[in-house]
């Protein structure tokens, strides 16, 4: 399954679509956006062997098309993140990997 940001909100993609373009151009690839109830039981019963947190289902913003996951080195994910949340989503270095509005 190939991640992308048609999996966001339309209001998302294009704030999105910079953060990812961005850490791209220093080895970033967006992983993943929406998921399905399934898909995040899957990431929930199997959390254990998940360096990053996992919501439960139903509370993940995944399942909403409000979040998207993006790897890519630490320094890359902090200034990420430290942009998105200078324009009003949240990102935390506790799952710097995960990006939601």
């Amino acid at each position: 399954m190939s991640a992308s940001v048609a999996g966001l909100v339309p209001q998302l993609r294009a704030a999105a679509t910079i953060v990812v373009n961005w850490s791209a151009q220093y080895g970033g690839r967006l992983t993943s956006t929406y998921r399905s109830y399934t898909d995040q039981l899957a990431l929930w019963n199997n959390r254990g062997r998940n360096p990053y947190p996992v919501a439960p289902p139903g509370s993940s913003y995944h399942q909403l098309g409000r979040a998207f996951d993006i790897a890519a080195p630490p320094a890359v994910l902090a200034a990420a993140g430290a942009w998105w949340n200078s324009i009003g989503g949240t990102w935390s270095p506790r799952d710097p990997i995960h990006f939601q509005a």
